[in-house]
């Protein structure tokens, strides 16, 4: 029997899986910039509450671009000063590999943080377990994923996920 899905239940969802808020500040000097509303150590609690992983990585490589991309430029630069604390999974290359995708995308350099080298993976992880999606995100993944060895599938950055321009690997192909 197929479960319906109404509004209500969907709502109810998603509200189950919101990023925490960042810490308050308090002790603000003046002439110091406020705290950003990306807090990137907010995309690890779905890892600290053991969350399915889809549920993990739909938090990272979709609400991480859609999050960056509304800030003003000079919000964007202040999450991105923020370092992630570590989580000694996967999960801490994917963060730094999305991380220093939408920086560059958005014309920022990458922070120092995503080259730790914890921030790597020894052996390349490709999420996907299908052998044409998998081929197809080792051809076409950008940069700073084959970098860090966390393989996305590259359909999930588009210009409706929060990317600055529409990224396709062969424009004269599509």
């Amino acid at each position: 029997m197929r479960r319906l899905v109404t509004k209500a239940s969907a709502t109810r969802h998603v509200k189950s899986r919101q990023l925490p808020r960042p810490p308050e500040v308090t002790d603000l000097q003046q002439g110091d910039d406020p705290p950003s509303p990306l807090w990137l150590d907010g995309y690890l609690v779905g890892i600290e509450e053991d969350w399915p992983e889809a549920d993990i990585y739909r938090l990272i490589v979709c609400g991480l671009p859609r999050n960056f991309h509304v800030l003003p430029a000079a919000e964007q630069r202040a999450a991105l000063a923020g370092r992630p604390r570590l989580t000694g999974t996967k999960w801490d290359a994917l963060l730094a590999a999305t991380v220093e995708h939408v920086a560059r995308q958005h014309g920022h350099g990458a922070p120092a943080w995503v080259d730790e080298p914890e921030r790597f993976l020894d052996s390349t992880w490709v999420v996907s377990s299908s052998p044409w999606i998998r081929a197809n995100a080792l051809m076409y993944s950008p940069a700073a994923f084959l970098r860090h060895g966390a393989i996305p599938d590259p359909r999930d950055l588009d210009g409706r996920g929060g990317e600055r321009h529409q990224w396709t690997p062969w424009p004269s192909l599509f």
